[in-house]
């Protein structure tokens, strides 16, 4: 690897700055490495060697450690986090009440290190995310269907396709998608990233689930409602899932779906235009396709067959992918090596070889131990 390309992961990483602002923190609390090591323990198993590697840049803390040593020097994260870009106007998707503020600190904290890294490998490889189509303007009097038809007819769907890919969908207008994963109750969160938009999902949602969520983050951001405000909160969240419920599947395949109330044929719809059996049962109610005694009665039906948690059909998983594919090109092009992107990413070069193989729909049971040092390339 050549100086330049070093020089571009000092300058531009994480640990440096990180590292300058460990050391004053913990200098300002007028403690040594050691007291500090002893502080968080048996809490946050840390040595003080450690500690001293974090400072000088040698290596970088995971989330967990760094959220502990910003509680301990009183300093918020946001602050040991902060390189130009910051995420701002955070908002949790499907967030639990008994969820501690603190796990969605960290969760928040941990996706905005992958961003800097998404972003600084990007810079590495001159290949940043391009708005490939304008936002549509929004007409006062236009309904979430006109909407969801003058975004399909942008990107050159009919009314009778289904959506591949709602993450490509939503990236080509410019929005950065990135999953994140975590034993958390929630969806992953939508949030701005400087200027930029982006979502994180919580792959452990469900398929159909997490297609409807990064569509209807898309609608938001067509709506101009990309800030939070709680006077418009319901209705903002109200008109974006119309907006994603209609550009997943447009009312004419909606109402062919129910023709001849064929249960078989709703979950057809399902797995071919990867949206929830519940959604569009809804969605038929209201725009009169069937009455409401029978949304009624198949509401019952789901609750009582357990279809509610557990649905038939199946929907084929919607990847946000983009992040591990520049992860191997970097790699591969011997830009960064694997341990400067988990060093970028602030965790274990065995956690990245993870990541790219649950990119690859490798369950995390058949993933190898220890594959060495290099993740899997082309031969030659």
């Amino acid at each position: 690897m050549g100086g330049d390309v070093l020089r571009f992961v000092a300058a531009g990483s994480v640990p440096e700055g990180l590292a300058n602002k460990l050391k004053m923190a913990r200098k300002l609390s007028n403690m040594s490495t050691r007291a500090v090591a002893a502080t968080l323990a048996p809490r946050v198993i840390l040595s003080h060697a450690t500690l001293a590697n974090y400072e000088s840049g040698r290596s970088s803390p995971p989330t967990h450690v760094l959220v502990a040593l910003s509680t301990l020097y009183e300093r918020p994260l946001s602050w040991f986090l902060a390189r130009g870009k910051a995420l701002h106007s955070v908002q949790f998707r499907n967030l639990k009440p008994r969820i501690r503020m603190s796990d969605l600190h960290v969760y928040e904290a941990d996706s905005q290190r992958q961003l800097d890294a998404y972003k600084a490998i990007e810079t590495a490889l001159d290949r940043p995310l391009k708005r490939q189509f304008d936002l549509p303007h929004v007409e006062p009097s236009a309904t979430a269907e006109e909407l969801a038809l003058q975004v399909r007819s942008g990107l050159g769907i009919s009314r009778e396709e289904p959506i591949s890919s709602a993450i490509e969908v939503v990236e080509k207008f410019g929005i950065r998608v990135l999953e994140n994963d975590t034993e958390l109750s929630i969806d992953g969160l939508a949030a701005r990233y400087d200027d930029e938009f982006v979502v994180i999902l919580n792959p452990a949602v469900s398929n159909d689930r997490a297609r409807l969520n990064t569509v209807q983050e898309l609608g938001r951001v067509i709506y101009g409602d990309g800030e939070p405000d709680l006077t418009l909160a319901n209705s903002s969240e109200e008109r974006a899932l119309d907006f994603a419920s209609h550009l997943l599947l447009p009312n004419n395949q909606l109402k062919s779906a129910f023709e001849g109330q064929s249960m078989v044929r709703l979950v057809q719809f399902k797995e071919r235009f990867g949206i929830s059996l519940s959604a569009m049962i809804y969605r038929a109610e209201k725009q009169g396709f069937i009455t409401k005694p029978i949304a009624k009665m198949l509401g019952a039906e789901f609750a009582r067959r357990g279809w509610r948690t557990n649905e038939p059909g199946l929907v084929r998983p919607d990847r946000a992918t983009r992040f591990e594919q520049l992860i191997e090109e970097v790699i591969a092009s011997n830009k960064l090596s694997l341990k400067e992107v988990a060093d970028l990413v602030g965790v274990r070069p065995e956690m990245i070889r993870e990541r790219l193989s649950r990119a690859m729909g490798i369950e995390p049971n058949r993933i190898p131990k220890d594959e060495g040092m290099n993740t899997l390339g082309f031969p030659g």
